[in-house]
């Protein structure tokens, strides 16, 4: 089988991981190595010193030095000694005028010790170890003096080993510790190369300079895509985002990554996913002023749900070409709708001439003129909701024909996407509190006579507010308006309100209430649960 080349990036980290392991092994063998010749060397000082203090301390060789020659039966103790010590080569004993008196070499017994290293001994210093030459060459020596009953020193005793031999010794150590840094560099080669092998298989077939060049490019190609994107751990903290999410949540990289994702977007569902590992598919939310659609896909991972990737498009741009789209129709169907209108109140004024009823004729036109295409049109531009605008043109045009002026404020915003119930339920809702609110205007005689409509439709809350001119709610019946049967427009009235009651509690909104005697009547619906999604599950 052939073995495949290392590519640039695997050479790189295989001689990375040869080189660290070489580099720690060198400093282990080096640093054991000293360690084991220093212990050595204490080793043969200590036997030294220890031999030349034993000897100088034995009552043969002190009678030897005090009578002035050898003493055969010191000589053979002392031959003794010396076969049985290990790492000692000489012992030399010596008088104080350097005549020797033994030697493990017979042959220089009686000769004048002449290294000269015993002066500080017979001058009474204390025992000492030396480097010096002698006559085998350069020797590693411990001198120890040898004194009488009286104190006085009478001669010197010196243990030494060879330097040959403990340079053997070393060479022995060095040598052996070569042999393990070889044997382990060869060991650290073969799981070097395994590591790089493992590394590949767990990149599940890519070669890790794949890997780099694509990591170096990921930022060019998710800065690119327009939409945003935001990759979270388990935890829902940041781990990743790209040019377009910096932009939508107002941060820059460095401040995102690591955050919760929920502290900077409370509407993210991240956490949720990650847990359950279903997905979320274009959810309508508030990013700032902006609205954007929100998905959350899990990223699967080992044993489970890895993490979650959020994907964040944009809609304000889209509302904005849907808007532009939009009128055109919205334009068309307002034509048509006067076109149709135009020539029904032509028919009800040729009604009145005819009938002799002129002043009737200017009434209705004199009404008729509440209701402008301006206003048609801007309430078209801001209820989005087919249904529902269709509802609230048909009342302001019913209010109109009884001289009341109903207008839509012009900061209202209701699409779709955004309502938080259905839109049947919205459409009760709206049409009642209109119906209740005409229909108070039109038994009264004040001079204004005026309803204003106010619908504000996000993500996350819904509110509708209708308040007209109205002579308010008596006093007795507040408490009990939302009751079915209680009104007071008479009997077999009273449904309005607690239609709207309970379709406000179906769907978790509320309902407040602000009306005044003689000023008028305000009410306020909300929503602030995601109902519809409720509804749909």
């Amino acid at each position: 089988m052939k073995r495949s080349k290392l590519l640039p990036l695997e050479k790189q980290i295989f001689f990375s991981l040869i080189g660290v392991s070489l580099t720690l092994l060198l400093l282990t063998v080096g640093i054991t190595l000293y360690f084991n010749i220093d212990r050595q060397m204490k080793s043969w000082d200590q036997t030294i010193r220890s031999t030349a203090a034993y000897i100088a301390d034995l009552e043969p060789v002190q009678e030897m030095l005090e009578r002035g020659y050898p003493d055969p039966s010191a000589a053979r103790q002392l031959d003794s000694l010396s076969q049985h010590i290990q790492n000692l080569d000489v012992i030399l004993i010596c008088d104080a005028s350097g005549l020797r008196f033994y030697y493990t070499d017979r042959l220089q017994s009686g000769e004048t010790f002449l290294e000269g290293d015993q002066a500080a001994i017979l001058s009474g210093s204390p025992p000492y170890i030396t480097t010096g030459y002698g006559t085998y060459g350069l020797q590693r020596q411990a001198f120890h003096g040898v004194t009488n009953s009286r104190g006085e020193v009478i001669g010197f005793v010196v243990a030494s080993v060879f330097a040959s031999d403990i340079l053997a010794q070393n060479r022995a150590l060095l040598i052996y510790a070569l042999l393990v840094f070889a044997a382990v560099s060869l060991v650290g080669l073969g799981l070097s190369r395994g590591m790089v092998n493992v590394l590949k298989k767990s990149l599940r077939g890519y070669h890790p300079y794949e890997l780099l060049e694509l990591y170096l490019r990921k930022g060019d190609i998710l800065n690119a895509v327009e939409d945003g994107l935001v990759a979270t751990d388990r935890q829902g903290k940041v781990i990743f985002s790209n040019r377009a999410a910096w932009e939508l949540l107002g941060m820059e990289e460095q401040q995102l990554r690591g955050r919760a994702l929920d502290s900077v977007f409370p509407d993210s569902r991240c956490a949720q996913v990650a847990a359950t590992g279903q997905p979320t598919h274009n959810r309508s939310c508030l990013m700032g002023e902006r609205q954007v659609l929100a998905s959350e896909i899990p990223i699967s991972g080992e044993g489970g749900t890895g993490g979650v990737l959020s994907v964040f498009h944009d809609k304000t741009e889209m509302y904005k070409l849907s808007d532009e789209l939009s009128g055109a129709r919205y334009m068309l169907d307002t034509l048509r709708f006067f076109n149709h209108e135009f020539r029904n109140k032509l028919h009800v004024i040729l009604g009145y001439l005819q009938t002799g009823e002129p002043d009737k004729a200017a009434a209705f036109i004199m009404n008729t003129s509440l209701v402008s295409g301006q206003d048609i049109r801007s309430t078209a531009d801001v209820i989005r909701v087919s249904r529902l605008c269709a509802l609230v043109i048909g009342k302001m045009m019913h209010a109109a024909e009884l001289g009341i002026r109903l207008t839509v404020a012009p900061d209202s915003c209701c699409r779709q996407e955004d309502l938080l119930l259905p839109e049947e339920a919205c459409a009760t809702i709206v049409g009642n509190l209109l119906e209740n609110a005409i229909d108070e205007l039109s038994r009264g005689a004040g001079e204004v006579r005026e309803i204003r409509l106010a619908l504000y439709c996000r993500p996350d809350c819904n509110v509708i507010v209708c308040e007209d001119t109205g002579a308010g709610i008596p006093p007795q019946l507040q408490p009990r308006i939302f009751e079915q049967g209680v009104s007071s427009k008479g009997e077999g009235r009273g449904l309005g309100l607690c239609i709207i009651q309970r379709l406000t509690e179906q769907y978790r909104g509320a309902v407040d209430v602000v009306t005044e005697a003689g000023a008028g009547t305000c009410f306020t619906v909300t929503f602030t649960h995601p109902v519809a999604e409720e509804e749909q599950s």
